[in-house]
């Protein structure tokens, strides 16, 4: 059969009156009391007003089919068995309707050979075996009733009057943005320092370091661009409904959130990616939201070492040992600050000493009261902070969730791919974590991912075959190495040996 469209063939008289069947009519107005208006809420052949039942859903297919098949000349060539086939894989691809997560303006938008690619793609196993004739024929019915079923979107009563507010919601959007970009803008005076800045931010914190290992094989740095894995963070809206958003969303549409996660949870990696991509001159589509901001990342484990008062907002830079601090502006972080511009990475309220943690609580209070209109992470263990520790600060509080098994997996695949070490070791290891109970409960967290791919690629291949050899490296880099090598500990702290933690677990 040509590749010819076979919308061309069939009259709008015939495949309208059939497309129409597949939805329910709606009233007057502009729809809008009870959106998003899904397309899954139009269908007629399912929910509470159904009105066309499965087998008339069939018979409009059939009809599309045998249309098709007939203008074409293909129904000489194409055994009954096979056009019966693409009758059941168009109503297989019909009915997935229901399923389409957008509206009737979305959908126009997106184009009708692009929702027929999504709905063909529902159930690629239909076509499976059928001959070429057969699955063009299916696709071009698809297309065909997609083209009628977008024109029926258009001509509904609702459609014009939601197009207009959409294109107005957008309009003010994009005016919004278009503030934003140009209030973001650093001054002429700012241009060049803020580029060696961006610079300095990328490179060190542009890798992930795992510390507390022994690898005789690494350095225990990778390219945080390969080795990052987007997790979820969970908590609960104003209204006590469950919030799910991927960490590194948490500043889209709030501005100060408190963020929890266990030891090797990813808080501190989650820190790096968003001052790095706030760093860079092409921000990725999904992170636009941080073009602009200026980064400050600010470990408090750093902050506190040295035994002082924290710093003033004009000793960010030096306080964490950056080496262009003496050559910013005069008055820069006050126009940055001022503006809104910066993104404020408040890391590791659970690293200082517990009696100096209010401390640091009054002293993010003054930051942010001076400072309102900017971006805020705080991040922290559980423990270390009570409840609503922010809360009078307006300050969400999320949590990290725990890795899925996708997850797992996700993150050995990666993290193979930075390291180096090719698919072998990884399909290896990911096999193994899948079949060995004791690696399975290890790997809950990207610290304890890192740990378990770092002593398997450095043992090439081969993990301790009891638990006790693969707690003890686990116990090492958690209870003491960790911590010691992070530079946690100030000098003269009085610490508990390694043995003696582990007894009193």
């Amino acid at each position: 059969m040509e590749a010819v469209s076979v919308g061309a063939r069939l009259a709008s008289s015939v495949v309208g009156p059939l497309v129409k069947k597949l939805f329910r009519a709606d009233g007057p107005g502009a729809g809008l009391v009870d959106r998003p208006v899904r397309i899954s809420g139009l269908v007629s052949f399912r929910g509470e007003k159904r009105t066309l039942t499965d087998v008339e859903l069939r018979k409009i297919s059939e009809e599309l089919v045998e249309r098709a098949a007939l203008s074409t000349g293909v129904s000489e060539r194409l055994p009954r068995f096979e056009q019966r086939a693409v009758v059941n894989a168009v109503t297989h691809s019909l009915c997935f309707l229901e399923h389409i997560d957008m509206d009737d303006v979305q959908a126009v938008q997106l184009g009708h050979l692009e929702l027929s690619r999504s709905l063909r793609s529902s159930n690629q196993a239909a076509t499976i075996g059928l001959s070429s004739d057969a699955v063009l024929l299916h696709a071009q019915v698809v297309d065909t009733a997609c083209l009628h079923i977008l024109h029926f979107f258009t001509t509904r009563s609702t459609f014009v009057p939601r197009t207009l507010v959409e294109q107005s919601r957008r309009i003010e959007e994009l005016s919004s943005k278009i503030d934003t970009l140009i209030m973001r803008t650093p001054s002429p005076a700012d241009g060049s320092f803020e580029a060696r800045y961006a610079s300095y931010i990328s490179t060190k914190h542009g890798k992930l370091t795992i510390f507390g290992l022994d690898l005789a094989t690494a350095s225990g740095a990778w390219p945080l661009d390969a080795a990052y894995l987007s997790l979820e963070a969970t908590g609960t809206a104003a209204g006590k409904m469950p919030l799910t958003m991927p960490a590194e969303h948490v500043l889209a549409g709030r501005a100060r959130v408190l963020m929890r996660g266990v030891a090797g949870s990813g808080k501190t990696t989650l820190v790096q990616w968003l001052a790095v991509s706030a760093a860079r001159s092409d921000v990725d589509e999904h992170l636009l939201y941080l073009h602009g901001l200026v980064p400050f990342v600010l470990p408090m484990r750093s902050l506190t070492r040295a035994g002082a008062r924290l710093p003033a907002p004009n000793e960010f830079l030096s306080a964490v040992g950056c080496p262009i601090a003496p050559a910013q502006p005069t008055g820069w972080y006050d126009r940055v600050l001022t503006a809104g511009r910066g993104l404020m990475l408040i890391d590791g309220i659970d690293e200082m000493p517990e009696e100096e943690r209010e401390e640091a609580r009054n002293w993010l209070r003054d930051l942010v009261g001076s400072y309102p209109r900017n971006h805020w992470l705080v991040t922290s263990r559980p423990s270390a902070v009570q409840e609503n520790w922010l809360a009078s600060e307006k300050f969400t509080e999320l949590d990290l969730a725990p890795m899925s098994r996708d997850d797992v997996a996700a993150f050995i695949k990666r993290w193979h791919k930075a390291a180096g070490s090719g698919d072998a070791y990884g399909k290896e290891l990911l096999y193994a974590v899948r079949a060995k109970q004791e690696l399975d409960r290890l790997a809950t967290n990207p610290l304890m991912c890192a740990l378990i791919c770092a002593l398997h690629r450095d043992r090439r291949g081969y993990l301790p075959d009891g638990r006790k050899e693969l707690y003890d490296a686990a116990l090492s880099m958690l209870l003491s190495r960790r911590d010691r090598e992070r530079g946690i500990y100030k000098t003269g702290d009085m610490r508990i040996g390694e043995t003696h933690q582990v007894q009193l677990i």
